[in-house]
């Protein structure tokens, strides 16, 4: 009986990876596509060096109308030479978009020594930035039939430059500042000091009887 249990619970389990590898792709299917390539270049810090390399990386945020944007595709490099100012590009399924819908986008960039995501390279002193949000659509799909229209791709990206992050001020910093600011106020706003004046009564004239 125990060797028959193994034989059932291996079974069961090669039938559920089975139906995963033949789910998957129709799950991607039901998901809308976009072709994640930049047509406008993309600068470091100082606005006019175009990035080049695996230096840094470029990932593609993307979400249905009306919902918070997450990462989508994995994050690509940059291309050098001549090329420069420009990534890799690559499809990426947008998912809770279907195909033929629109899909809410925008392109981020930052130093990978900062950090493997964008989050992680939000740090202060790393190098990172964001594009213009913007919208893509309708949106394609990867398999058939029938055959695919071809994936949309970023017209309305804008070109920018990565910017050194700053660090927050402390609460503790905060703190000090709403407390000067309070102190400030306090003293335009304190009540005048009324000084009491006793007027000085007139001399008699001389010769008038008082």
């Amino acid at each position: 009986m125990k060797v028959r249990n193994v034989i059932v619970k291996k079974c069961r389990l090669a039938l559920v990876s089975i139906l995963g590898s033949l789910l998957l792709p129709m799950s991607l299917c039901g998901q809308g596509t976009v072709d994640f390539c930049n047509f406008v270049p993309i600068s470091d810090v100082d606005g006019v060096t175009p990035l080049a390399g695996p230096a840094f990386l470029a990932q593609l945020y993307a979400g249905a109308p009306g919902q918070s944007l997450r990462p989508v595709g994995v994050p690509r490099p940059f291309l050098t030479g001549t090329d420069a100012g420009y990534f890799d590009c690559q499809v990426v399924v947008v998912p809770g978009v279907l195909p033929g819908g629109t899909a809410v986008v925008q392109v981020v960039a930052w130093r990978a020594s900062d950090g493997l995501t964008f989050e992680a390279a939000n740090h202060p002193g790393g190098h990172a930035g964001q594009s213009n949000v913007f919208l893509v659509g309708p949106l394609s799909f990867l398999y058939g039939p029938p055959p695919p229209p071809p994936d949309p791709g970023l017209d309305g990206l804008q070109s920018f430059s990565l910017q050194v992050v700053v660090p927050e001020p402390s609460v503790f910093a905060l703190g000090l500042l709403g407390g000067a600011f309070l102190a400030l106020g306090r003293r335009r706003h304190r009540a005048p000091v009324r000084v009491k004046i006793t007027p000085v009564p007139p001399s008699p004239s001389t010769g008038q009887s008082i």
